[in-house]
């Protein structure tokens, strides 16, 4: 079992953390095999690695290879290696640098297949999260797989939509596959493995997520797609190292556009100034990266068909058809009482139809999630 030993030996080397690309290649050059640096380990690794990392490796040694074989097959862990075309997966490969081992569970394919990563903000907006879970939805729809990092917000929205959309997706982590992060997502990527899809890393199995392997990951979220879709970001985002990675990877960067003075629409909006594509629904992208069958239809209608609704709220649902107004413009608009106004616009949000605002503003709720 010569192949098996080799690759357990190149896991066991990948699973030090200050081992990096250039390290990795040194010691493979100067041992000429992964078995030949394991077995003389610790010989001549000083002048390689650093002591903190020599230290690691050599408690990961004690442990033995068995061991650490028999707990990957415990926990379903697959693995796949740079360089083999079958298993690793082709648009990673080819990044400025990529990771020699993947850590996965679920299905990855070596393949070129169609995939968007779309990314965003963890305090987004109920406009963001319905948006990416809208446009995740309809690109798997269309066979395109959706690639993001499990995080709260955008990240969920999009892989809820992609399963709903009964398409893969895939979820990039920041920490280990035993130590999935947030804790409130597990049960997400048990059914992302249980849909089709996957959920991979880089980190060992039992990495914390701490905060610097998340700018870390992003280079593989972006790695794995054609293009990088961006939905709400706020000055110093970690979304836009995602966004930076997709550029010096040569992925095409899409953004969603957003009401022009919240916080989260400045950095979409400054990434479609700067040459960026405007995407306002899966469509746009399907049409851009030239694999739409037809040209995209609108999201939506414009006007929402009127509901069968009592008269005073009817009038009400015909003043907010083209945006949201406040309590006063609605009292003009429809010449209800006070009394009146108050009542239709309770039974209205009880029954999901319109979303109060600060400042006594309403507007429709056209899509809800």
């Amino acid at each position: 079992m010569p192949d098996m030993r080799e690759h357990l030996c190149r896991v066991w080397l990948s699973l030090g953390e200050g081992v990096s690309l250039k390290a990795r290649a040194l010691i493979q050059a100067a041992f000429g095999s992964y078995q030949a640096a394991f077995d003389r380990f610790p010989h001549g690794f000083a002048e390689l690695v650093s002591a903190k990392t020599v230290e690691e490796l050599g408690r990961l040694k004690a442990a033995g290879l068995d061991r650490l074989a028999l707990r990957l097959e415990e926990l379903g862990i697959q693995t796949a290696f740079l360089g083999d075309e079958a298993e690793y997966p082709g648009m990673l490969s080819h990044i400025p640098d990529p990771p020699d081992v993947l850590f996965y569970r679920g299905r990855l394919s070596g393949g070129e297949e169609r995939a968007v990563a779309i990314v965003g903000s963890r305090r987004e907006t109920r406009y963001g999260r319905n948006q990416a879970y809208r446009i995740a939805l309809e690109l798997a729809q269309h066979g395109v797989t959706v690639i993001s990092g499990l995080a709260r917000g955008i990240d969920t929205a999009a892989h809820r939509g992609a399963l709903d959309g009964k398409g893969p997706t895939i979820a990039v982590l920041g920490s280990g596959l035993s130590r999935i992060y947030p804790e409130e997502n597990k049960q997400l990527a048990e059914e992302i493995v249980a849909s089709g899809g996957a959920v991979v890393t880089e980190l060992s199995p039992n990495t914390e997520p701490l905060a610097y392997h998340f700018p870390m990951r992003n280079r593989i979220v972006s790695g794995l797609s054609q293009a990088v879709l961006l939905v709400e970001a706020r000055e110093k985002s970690g979304t836009l190292i995602t966004v930076g990675h997709a550029l010096d990877q040569g992925r095409e960067v899409f953004a969603l556009p957003g009401e022009v003075d919240a916080p989260g629409s400045v950095i979409p909006h400054r990434v479609i100034r700067t040459g960026g594509r405007l995407c306002t629904c899966a469509g746009d992208i399907l049409e851009d990266m030239g694999w739409a069958e037809a040209p995209p239809t609108p999201p939506e209608q414009t006007r929402l068909p009127l509901p069968d609704l009592p008269p005073a709220q009817q009038a009400i649902f015909r003043a907010l058809q083209d945006e949201e107004k406040g309590f006063d413009e609605l009292i003009a608009l429809t010449e209800l009482s006070t009394a009146e106004l108050n009542t239709a616009l309770t039974m209205l949000e009880l029954d999901g139809l319109i979303e109060p605002l600060p400042g006594r503003q309403f507007k429709l709720r056209r899509r809800p999630l």
